[in-house]
Protein backbone atom coordinates (compact mmCIF):
# COMPACT_ATOMS: atom_id res chain seq x y z
CA UNK A 1 0.00 0.00 0.00
CA UNK A 2 1.23 3.36 -0.97
CA UNK A 3 1.57 5.79 1.74
CA UNK A 4 2.41 9.29 1.48
CA UNK A 5 4.44 12.71 2.37
CA UNK A 6 3.15 16.23 1.50
CA UNK A 7 6.03 18.61 2.29
CA UNK A 8 5.00 22.65 2.32
CA UNK A 9 7.25 25.59 1.73
CA UNK A 10 4.33 28.32 2.84
CA UNK A 11 5.37 31.92 1.36
CA UNK A 12 4.13 34.71 -0.80
CA UNK A 13 5.07 32.09 -3.32
CA UNK A 14 4.05 28.38 -1.91
CA UNK A 15 5.70 24.96 -3.12
CA UNK A 16 3.76 21.50 -2.50
CA UNK A 17 5.79 17.89 -3.13
CA UNK A 18 3.57 15.16 -2.64
CA UNK A 19 5.90 11.72 -2.70
CA UNK A 20 4.55 8.51 -2.56
CA UNK A 21 6.22 5.32 -1.01
CA UNK A 22 6.32 1.69 -0.13
CA UNK A 23 8.31 -0.09 2.26
CA UNK A 24 10.29 -1.53 -0.50
CA UNK A 25 10.65 1.11 -3.23
CA UNK A 26 11.97 4.15 -4.35
CA UNK A 27 10.04 7.63 -3.14
CA UNK A 28 7.85 8.54 -6.50
CA UNK A 29 6.64 12.43 -7.05
CA UNK A 30 2.81 12.23 -7.23
CA UNK A 31 2.18 15.80 -7.79
CA UNK A 32 3.66 18.99 -7.74
CA UNK A 33 2.70 22.79 -6.94
CA UNK A 34 4.02 26.32 -7.04
CA UNK A 35 1.54 28.85 -6.87
CA UNK A 36 2.06 32.31 -5.44
CA UNK A 37 -1.18 34.68 -3.44
CA UNK A 38 0.51 33.86 -0.22
CA UNK A 39 -1.92 32.75 2.64
CA UNK A 40 -5.32 33.21 0.11
CA UNK A 41 -3.60 30.81 -2.59
CA UNK A 42 -2.56 28.17 0.20
CA UNK A 43 -6.39 27.84 1.43
CA UNK A 44 -7.75 27.92 -2.01
CA UNK A 45 -4.67 24.63 -2.83
CA UNK A 46 -6.06 23.54 0.34
CA UNK A 47 -10.14 23.36 -1.04
CA UNK A 48 -9.35 22.55 -4.26
CA UNK A 49 -7.10 19.27 -2.90
CA UNK A 50 -8.04 16.06 -1.08
CA UNK A 51 -4.79 15.90 2.03
CA UNK A 52 -6.11 13.00 4.30
CA UNK A 53 -4.05 9.78 4.78
CA UNK A 54 -0.90 11.76 3.96
CA UNK A 55 1.65 13.18 6.89
CA UNK A 56 1.61 16.98 6.31
CA UNK A 57 5.43 18.02 6.74
CA UNK A 58 6.79 21.72 6.42
CA UNK A 59 9.38 24.41 6.81
CA UNK A 60 9.20 26.53 9.64
CA UNK A 61 10.18 29.77 9.42
CA UNK A 62 13.35 30.97 10.62
CA UNK A 63 14.02 34.47 11.87
CA UNK A 64 17.28 36.03 10.49
CA UNK A 65 19.54 38.75 11.64
CA UNK A 66 21.79 38.85 7.89
CA UNK A 67 23.39 41.08 5.63
CA UNK A 68 20.97 41.96 3.14
CA UNK A 69 17.44 40.30 4.64
CA UNK A 70 15.25 42.63 6.30
CA UNK A 71 11.64 42.11 7.98
CA UNK A 72 9.42 43.31 5.31
CA UNK A 73 5.67 42.05 4.56
CA UNK A 74 6.84 39.58 1.82
CA UNK A 75 9.38 38.22 4.07
CA UNK A 76 7.02 37.56 6.85
CA UNK A 77 4.07 35.11 4.90
CA UNK A 78 5.35 32.37 5.57
CA UNK A 79 4.82 33.01 9.29
CA UNK A 80 1.18 33.65 8.03
CA UNK A 81 1.21 30.18 5.89
CA UNK A 82 2.33 28.49 9.01
CA UNK A 83 -0.90 30.05 10.62
CA UNK A 84 -3.72 28.72 8.16
CA UNK A 85 -1.83 25.24 8.30
CA UNK A 86 -2.14 25.35 12.09
CA UNK A 87 -5.54 26.29 11.51
CA UNK A 88 -6.58 24.30 8.84
CA UNK A 89 -5.05 21.67 10.85
CA UNK A 90 -2.63 20.37 8.42
CA UNK A 91 -0.31 20.96 10.71
CA UNK A 92 0.42 20.98 15.17
CA UNK A 93 0.89 24.47 16.97
CA UNK A 94 4.96 24.40 16.88
CA UNK A 95 7.27 23.08 19.02
CA UNK A 96 10.97 22.67 18.48
CA UNK A 97 10.63 19.11 19.53
CA UNK A 98 8.03 18.63 16.82
CA UNK A 99 9.48 16.55 13.73
CA UNK A 100 6.95 17.64 11.33
CA UNK A 101 8.43 21.08 11.70
CA UNK A 102 11.71 21.29 9.36
CA UNK A 103 13.98 23.48 9.73
CA UNK A 104 15.49 25.18 6.43
CA UNK A 105 18.65 23.66 6.40
CA UNK A 106 17.22 20.09 6.83
CA UNK A 107 16.12 20.23 3.34
CA UNK A 108 19.84 19.34 1.97
CA UNK A 109 21.02 16.35 2.03
CA UNK A 110 24.15 15.98 0.22
CA UNK A 111 27.39 17.47 1.38
CA UNK A 112 29.31 20.77 0.00
CA UNK A 113 31.49 23.04 1.13
CA UNK A 114 28.66 26.14 1.45
CA UNK A 115 25.04 26.60 0.88
CA UNK A 116 25.87 26.84 -2.98
CA UNK A 117 27.29 24.24 -3.23
CA UNK A 118 24.69 22.06 -1.21
CA UNK A 119 21.64 23.52 -3.29
CA UNK A 120 23.29 22.35 -6.59
CA UNK A 121 23.92 18.97 -5.62
CA UNK A 122 20.40 19.05 -4.43
CA UNK A 123 19.24 20.21 -7.72
CA UNK A 124 21.24 17.45 -9.54
CA UNK A 125 19.39 15.11 -7.86
CA UNK A 126 16.49 16.34 -8.29
CA UNK A 127 16.95 16.36 -11.81
CA UNK A 128 18.42 12.70 -11.99
CA UNK A 129 15.56 11.01 -9.97
CA UNK A 130 12.16 12.70 -11.22
CA UNK A 131 11.88 15.38 -8.57
CA UNK A 132 12.62 18.35 -10.50
CA UNK A 133 10.50 20.88 -11.63
CA UNK A 134 10.99 24.82 -13.54
CA UNK A 135 8.84 27.95 -13.47
CA UNK A 136 7.92 26.84 -16.86
CA UNK A 137 6.11 23.68 -15.27
CA UNK A 138 4.20 25.97 -12.89
CA UNK A 139 3.59 29.03 -15.11
CA UNK A 140 5.90 30.67 -12.34
CA UNK A 141 9.24 33.17 -12.71
CA UNK A 142 10.70 29.75 -10.92
CA UNK A 143 10.36 26.46 -8.97
CA UNK A 144 12.24 27.27 -5.85
CA UNK A 145 9.63 26.82 -3.15
CA UNK A 146 8.45 23.45 -4.90
CA UNK A 147 11.75 22.01 -5.06
CA UNK A 148 12.38 23.01 -1.46
CA UNK A 149 9.64 21.14 -0.64
CA UNK A 150 10.41 18.26 -2.65
CA UNK A 151 13.99 17.98 -0.89
CA UNK A 152 12.22 18.60 2.46
CA UNK A 153 10.03 15.33 1.90
CA UNK A 154 12.90 13.33 0.38
CA UNK A 155 15.20 13.86 3.49
CA UNK A 156 12.19 13.27 5.79
CA UNK A 157 11.76 9.80 4.33
CA UNK A 158 15.43 8.96 5.39
CA UNK A 159 15.94 11.11 8.47
CA UNK A 160 12.48 10.46 9.91
CA UNK A 161 10.55 7.61 9.14
CA UNK A 162 13.79 5.67 8.60
CA UNK A 163 12.39 4.75 5.00
CA UNK A 164 15.62 2.42 4.22
CA UNK A 165 14.74 2.50 0.22
CA UNK A 166 15.32 6.55 0.28
CA UNK A 167 18.07 6.47 2.76
CA UNK A 168 19.76 4.39 0.22
CA UNK A 169 19.05 6.23 -3.08
CA UNK A 170 20.04 9.47 -0.80
CA UNK A 171 23.23 7.73 0.32
CA UNK A 172 24.52 5.72 -2.71
CA UNK A 173 24.03 8.97 -5.18
CA UNK A 174 27.28 10.17 -6.38
CA UNK A 175 26.50 13.22 -8.03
Amino acid sequence: MTEYVLSIDPGVSTGIALIGYTPDAHPALEGAWQFGGGVAGLIDWYHDHQTEGCTVIAEKFTARNTRGFSYTTASLEPLRGEGALIALGLMPDYAVAEKLWRDPSLQYFSGGSGKAERKKKQHAFLKANGFYKTGKDFGTPDADDFRSAASHGLAYLARELHHKPTFELLSSWEG
